[in-house]
């Protein structure tokens, strides 16, 4: 058995390189046009978008082959059902990786605490490709539970591994700047288009916590929080923070978790500071706060004015 998982973490590992050797030729190759076209004339938030995920990338090359690997060949070995390798058994396998993908990705927005891990991904204030790669230096914490649980459900751990390379390769392409991928709202009948991605990315007070879904948007019309972009609202990109530069590599990664440590700081109880990890951001113990929702409603009514 031991020999299979050895090929198992072999196929990952090449896998990975693939990918990854993709990406960055669509990430060079984004980056030439939007140079060329003077769209994007400095490259601070591009060299900050590498820099992060090479700081993100440490824990998994460290880790990676033996705790993500262990976790879902423990989970393999004690599975529920044996689901096979049918062509209806990928199809569902796709399904159910994506909305634990939307799950962990609602999260991210719904929980302070993952929210400081989440949040560095949405800190950039140009759009392109190299954008996804932008991640916490502690993301290895969020993003693996979307899918390492499959395998007990008795999904095969090498569906699970390409099923989630083609929807990390589809990711890839909803990060395109507008003036490579326009908008494409014929998609969003079933797909999460660049166009409704970049609703997500942006700090509109009406477009917050919409569109959670990477691949399909089926999540976010079930959960009602799924938004198109709007012809009389431009997406504003970036986080509600007008202090934070998402040139500087440094603040971009610890920014969301020194505001999370001033505010517990300064709660009276303990309740508060728990509070205060675990309650969405904009959350106060001194008024209750400003959550998302509060500023999209408001936002609907004046647009309906």
């Amino acid at each position: 058995m031991k020999s299979v998982w050895d090929s198992i973490a072999q196929f990952s590992s090449n896998l990975d390189t693939v990918l990854g050797i993709f990406v960055f030729s669509v990430i060079f190759v984004e980056w030439f046009f939007l140079w060329r076209i003077q769209v994007i004339k400095k490259h601070k938030e591009t060299l900050v978008n590498l820099f992060s995920y090479a700081i993100e990338s440490v824990p998994y090359l460290l880790l990676g082959p033996i705790i993500l690997l262990g976790i879902i060949n423990f989970c393999y070995e004690h599975r529920l059902f044996d689901l096979g390798y049918d062509w209806y058994i990928w199809v569902l396998a796709f399904l159910v990786l994506d909305f634990g993908r939307w799950v962990i990705h609602y999260l991210g927005h719904k929980v302070r605490l993952f929210w400081c891990i989440h949040g560095v991904h949405h800190t950039p204030k140009e759009m392109s490709f190299s954008v996804t790669v932008r991640g916490s230096f502690l993301g290895f914490l969020l993003s693996p539970h979307s899918f390492i649980w499959m395998p007990i459900l008795g999904f095969h751990p090498l569906v699970v591994l390409i099923v989630d390379s083609i929807c990390r390769v589809y990711v890839v392409l909803t990060h395109g700047n507008e003036k490579v991928i326009g908008k494409q709202q014929w998609l969003e009948f079933f797909f999460i288009s660049p166009s409704a991605h970049r609703v997500h990315h942006s700090r509109n007070h009406v477009y917050l916590d919409r569109n959670f879904g990477e691949t399909f948007s089926i999540w976010d019309k079930i959960f009602k929080t799924f938004q198109t972009e709007l012809d009389e609202v431009k997406p504003e990109l970036g986080i509600m923070n007008d202090e934070l530069d998402p040139s500087n590599f440094k603040k971009v990664q610890l920014t969301l978790w020194k505001e999370l440590w001033v505010d517990i700081k300064q709660a009276p109880t303990f309740l508060d500071k728990i509070k205060y990890i675990f309650y969405p951001p904009g959350w106060s113990h001194v008024d209750g706060g400003k959550l998302a929702g509060e500023y999209r409603n408001e936002a609907l009514k004046e647009l309906e004015m």
